[in-house]
């Protein structure tokens, strides 16, 4: 089948450009073309409709090539251009490629026409790929892949900006921390993907409420944040009261009606704090004690923040816990898409704390990191981990064991910490891998590389964490210790529609070209794990193989488990656990 081409030629010549597309079409093109030979007529025909290529006579009487390549480059279009000519010298030709040009060809030797579009068309393609990934992935650092707001980077960004302005110009302006009610519920009642399609509705919702300039973002989870830069007209009571009202509608999700709430917490700048991190704080001490009297919306009141006490009262009893062992680690299996083994698991944290309930991993580990108990958090659940990893190896089952790491952990005497406790449960050091974000390691870039690569050099494995969110940076792969890329979800949850599928495909390849294998998280869709494994992803992680577990609940789950079928169905549940 011939390949279609959208060919520009700039020609004053008929014979010629005939010529042309005649050695193409023997070539194997199926050509759609036009010829121009002045200004006017190609910046008409680029104006009408995109190209795939241009060829351009260099020396034309009244208009040159190279006037031509000038009005493409000043549009920005990344078009690939060739130049033909009757009489192009060696000199002539430098000229001509040092302007922009792609290639160079003699009108009276075209042998060499297809085999350079072929290569400049893959060149163009391999090009626009790579910017496509490129602003996919900065996309994603600023931006909520679900909701499409902007995310806590992006929102930190303008609440700064916000301040720097309200400073400068002694302007008030209101920041509202909006959480919704018994969301968890919704999850796993439901399922994540039922939880997302909620995401998406309250986002839409929340969005038609505001002026375009407020700004509204998804922190995480189904936590939002507001900034509302001008008072002017509305006060944040009224804007509360309509944000609260626009969830009072049921949300229909897969045919069924749903009530979702919120809570609402609000600040004032000055009168509430003069910094990002004060204001989000207070704005969430506000949201909390709106949740506790079940009022919907509560403005931050000093004599009512709890918080600090709080935070510390909770830090001693996590401090606590760690100590007596009333945290559990749960288990999360990573499967080798190839073969369907089990390669190990990832420990995840959880706390029933007594009084406020079942707490999620990011709220207490906030809480460790705010009062320092992070370290203890880290070294609990290695030796937790570990010594149940070193159980399950005695068993017959050769798991290898991930563990998160934050910033806060990576100290220099991290090697020394990890040593004692791999001896003291009998573990050797490829039993460990360390996941870590980039945005963890940014918080101190040159000590962080360098303590992980005293710790990779101990044997223990280091995966980069939550691919594409964070600085985003391809040469970080070059430069660090890692062994394995695990790609973030938000890049996951598409694959199956195809719209983020190049460039995972563009990730696992490069990966793989850096000795690195690759782990998609958040697999919850059989078509999901099929385009997966198609694209070459090396494992998987997700809900669809199995939720976290604890550990008597995985050690059953792993005794039914029979590995992959080479195809699963649209539908067809994951195996038992």
């Amino acid at each position: 089948m011939a390949q279609p081409l959208r060919l520009l030629l700039v020609e004053d010549s008929e014979n010629d450009a005939l010529l042309v597309i005649r050695e193409l079409r023997k070539g194997g093109f199926d050509v759609d073309w036009e010829r121009v030979f002045s200004a006017d007529s190609l910046v008409h025909a680029l104006d009408r409709r995109a190209w795939d290529l241009i060829i351009a006579d260099y020396s034309m009487p009244g208009f040159t090539g190279t006037e031509a390549l000038r009005l493409v480059t000043a549009r920005g279009l990344d078009l690939p251009f060739i130049f033909v000519s009757g009489t192009l010298g060696e000199d002539t030709a430098v000229d001509a490629m040092k302007s922009g040009a792609h290639d160079y060809l003699m009108k009276g030797n075209l042998r060499r026409l297809v085999p350079a579009i072929e290569r400049e068309l893959r060149e163009a393609s391999v090009r626009k790929q790579s910017r496509h990934m490129e602003q996919r992935i900065q996309y994603l650092a600023y931006y909520d892949e679900l909701t499409d707001l902007p995310n806590r980077a992006l929102f930190r960004n303008r609440l700064e900006q916000a301040l720097a302005l309200a400073r400068r110009e002694q302007r008030t302006f209101a920041l509202m921390v909006l959480d919704l009610d018994h969301f968890k519920e919704i999850n796993d009642t439901l399922g994540h993907h039922a939880g997302d399609l909620v995401l998406k509705q309250v986002a839409t919702r929340l969005r038609a409420v505001l002026r375009e300039s407020d700004t509204l973002a998804r922190l995480g989870g189904d936590e939002f944040a507001l900034l509302l830069p001008s008072l002017a007209q509305e006060g944040p009571d009224v804007v509360a009261r309509k944000l609260l009202e626009a969830l009072e509608p049921p949300i229909a999700v897969e045919g069924q009606r749903l009530e979702v709430r919120a809570s609402l917490g609000v600040v004032l700048y000055p009168q509430h704090g003069a910094s990002p991190d004060t204001l989000l704080q207070r704005a969430d001490v506000a949201m909390y004690l709106a949740k506790e009297q079940r009022s919907g919306a509560s403005v931050y009141a000093p004599h009512l923040d709890r918080h600090s006490p709080l935070r510390l009262s909770m830090g001693a009893e996590l401090v606590q816990a760690i100590a007596s062992d009333d945290l559990q680690l749960h288990y999360q299996p990573l499967v080798d898409l190839r073969t369907g083994a089990v390669l190990g698991v990832e420990a995840l944290a959880r706390w029933a704390h007594p009084q406020h309930g079942p707490l999620a991993p990011e709220r207490f580990v906030q809480i460790a990191e705010q009062t320092g108990s992070i370290r203890q958090l880290t070294n609990w659940v290695l030796r937790t981990g570990l010594r149940q990893c070193a159980a399950w190896r005695a068993a017959g089952l050769p798991l290898r064991l991930s563990a998160n790491l934050s910033a806060r952990s990576l100290e220099d005497d991290l090697p020394d910490q990890v040593a004692r406790i791999l001896a003291d449960a009998g573990a050797r050091p490829d039993w460990l891998q360390f996941e870590i974000t980039e945005t963890v390691l940014m918080a101190d870039a040159t000590r962080g590389s360098e303590v992980l690569a005293r710790v990779h050099g101990m044997g223990v494995g280091i995966a980069l964490d939550d691919f594409g969110t964070g600085y985003s940076s391809l040469t970080y792969m070059s430069r660090l210790p890692i062994d394995v890329l695990k790609i973030d979800r938000s890049f996951i949850v598409d694959v199956e529609r195809g719209t983020d599928e190049f460039i995972v495909k563009a990730v696992i390849d490069l990966a793989h070209n850096f000795g690195l294998r690759v782990v998609a998280e958040g697999v919850e869709t059989a078509p999901v794990l099929d385009r997966l494994r198609a694209l070459g992803c090396d494992a998987v992680q997700g809900n669809l193989i199995a939720p976290p577990q604890p550990p008597g609940a995985f050690s059953a789950w792993m005794a039914s488990w029979t590995g992959l079928p080479v195809l699963l169905e649209e539908g067809e549940p994951p195996a038992p656990s």
